[in-house]
């Protein structure tokens, strides 16, 4: 038997800007074909790019099974990583030339998890998701750019405050480091460096109206 599916929590919308923290993060996409075969592939970015409605976007390769999946079904999950060298191993795996309608997910032992809205499964492993209908693509070169309107978020209990802000110890986003660094990963997270971060400004320097002394502020 397996480890146990932790407990995942629905996040309610108010909370799904910040619980795609940070900005840019590894995940493992997962997406389906028109013969209901999961397919799950590695990227080293994925990024948010709007805050209210939500949406994230990634690059893929044309011809790859993630692009073909997306462009016939329009549907996707964007799996947070965490940096634990156990799940990192099985991200490497997830990005090796498998055969179409190879399952990613049998061959590196992870366990699919149903989504709430779309087709194609959470990755119980992965600490937060993002289930995704795609708003549009756009081909150029080899590439084909994904951005994807969220449709719902989940999150591991335990990994997010009552205020919507990721527990960092727990979520332990990871970037991948790229091709040229083969299985090197870093962590995204680290402890602060400095208590508060301030700037020592005049309110001329700034747009009439912005409160930029409270920009970067605790909400503690």
């Amino acid at each position: 038997m397996g480890a146990p599916v932790p407990n995942k929590i629905d996040v309610p919308p108010k909370h799904w800007d910040g619980a795609f923290a940070p900005s840019s993060c590894l995940v493992i996409i997962t997406t389906m074909d028109d013969q209901g075969r999961v397919n799950a592939a590695s990227f080293g970015t994925c990024t948010r790019v709007c805050h209210d409605p939500v949406h994230i976007s990634f690059t893929c390769a044309v011809g790859k099974d993630t692009t073909n999946n997306i462009l016939a079904n329009g549907q996707f999950v964007a799996n947070i990583v965490p940096f634990e060298q156990d799940v990192l191993d099985k991200v490497l795996l997830c990005g090796l030339p498998f055969r179409p309608g190879v399952d990613e997910l049998e061959r590196a032992g992870l366990t699919a998890l149903a989504s709430r809205v779309v087709k194609p499964p959470r990755i119980a492993e992965c600490r937060t998701h993002f289930e995704c209908s795609v708003a549009w693509t756009h081909q150029w070169l080899h590439r084909v750019m994904v951005c994807g309107k969220v449709e719902a978020v989940s999150i591991d209990e335990g990994c997010m405050t009552d205020r919507g802000e990721i527990v960092w110890d727990r979520v332990k986003p990871a970037h991948y480091c790229g091709a040229p660094y083969k299985d090197r990963f870093v962590p995204v997270y680290n402890a602060p460096l400095r208590a508060k971060w301030t700037y020592d400004g005049r309110d001329e320097e700034f747009r009439e109206g912005q409160n930029w002394r409270e920009a970067f502020q605790s909400k503690d």
